[in-house]
């Protein structure tokens, strides 16, 4: 062989090994973008749980508890009286946290690397009933002469702690007072 023949054995062998190399390197860029994503997802779904979690938990306690459901819908119907009482407006919306408000309920907490310190809150409001509709489900078991009813949205949100995930998830509840009387 002539020097001629090693010399370009030479080339072709350095040109091979650079083309595996970006190829290595383009599967380890991928990998990591990869890696990202899905960490990203399980701080997303680490944040939504703990969103559920939270409501859950609410509406565990004042299924159980029928006093601390009825002080719960109560304070949330008298602050929305209070408000259009002082404003006359039916656009105030007031809110209230339930676990600031109910020494009975203590906010459940979750360990987790994706959410803040203070990134879960709660918030209790009442949703008036339809106009003209103060006692219904007459005839209905329980109802007697029709029932009045109390109705109130339960709504958590979470964020994360870099503040770029929030979820939020609301659930109606309504209480049913017999006779037409609030109890």
């Amino acid at each position: 062989m002539s020097l001629k023949h090693r010399g370009s054995a030479l080339i072709i062998s350095l040109i091979i090994l650079n083309v595996i190399t970006l190829g290595a390197m383009v599967a380890i860029q991928r990998s990591t973008v990869q890696i990202r994503m899905i960490s990203n997802l399980q701080h997303q779904q680490e944040i939504h749980n703990a969103t559920l979690g939270t409501l859950n938990y609410l509406y565990d306690q004042l299924e159980n508890n029928t006093l601390l459901q009825n002080q719960v819908i109560i304070k949330a119907e008298t602050l929305y009286q209070q408000s259009l009482e002082s404003t006359g407006e039916n656009s105030i919306d007031p809110k209230y946290d339930p676990f600031a408000a109910f020494a009975a309920l203590t906010q459940p907490t979750f360990q987790s690397k994706s959410i803040k310190q203070d990134g879960i809150s709660a918030k209790v409001r009442s949703l008036p009933s339809p106009a003209g509709a103060q006692f219904y489900l007459k005839g209905k078991g329980g109802c007697g002469n029709g029932c009045s009813v109390r109705h109130a949205a339960i709504n958590v949100t979470t964020v994360s702690k870099n503040d770029t995930i929030t979820r939020s998830q609301e659930i109606g509840v309504r209480r049913l007072a017999p006779g037409g009387t609030a109890q």
